[in-house]
This record gives structure tokens, C-alpha cells and sequence, in this order.
């Protein structure tokens, strides 16, 4: 006895349900990239900021010494 399938389980059916699922990866993909992109930016502007302490931090301390 065959597989009864249910009458929208069509080629056409089963393509667009695995496009759907696709296009809901993709879009959770993007948002992970979105937050991680977000994530660099912030660390890359936090690294600057002490970076440009330090570097006040030097000044301060050479115009101290003299």
C-alpha cells in the first residue's frame, strides 16, 4: 500500500516550506551579523577612547616630571 499524502503535500508545497524556513535562516542570520557588527564597533570605539587616555595619561605624566 502506497504513502497517502496529504492533498497540499506537492512539489510545490514542499518547495515553498523550504523556502520559507531559507528566507526565516537568512533573516536570523542577518540579524546575528547585525549585533556582531554592532559588538565591533563598540569595542573598536572603546579601544580608541583608552587609547587616546593613555595617550593623555602620557602627556600629563611627561609635563609632571619637568
Amino acid at each position: 500500500m502506497p504513502d497517502i499524502k496529504p492533498l497540499n503535500d506537492t512539489l510545490e508545497e514542499q518547495l515553498r516550506t523550504m523556502l520559507v524556513d531559507k528566507n526565516n535562516e537568512c533573516q536570523a542570520l542577518k540579524a546575528e551579523n547585525d549585533t556582531l557588527r554592532n559588538m565591533v564597533a563598540e569595542e573598536q570605539e572603546a579601544k580608541y577612547r583608552a587609547y587616546v587616555k593613555f595617550a593623555d595619561l602620557q602627556k600629563e605624566f611627561k609635563g609632571s616630571i619637568k
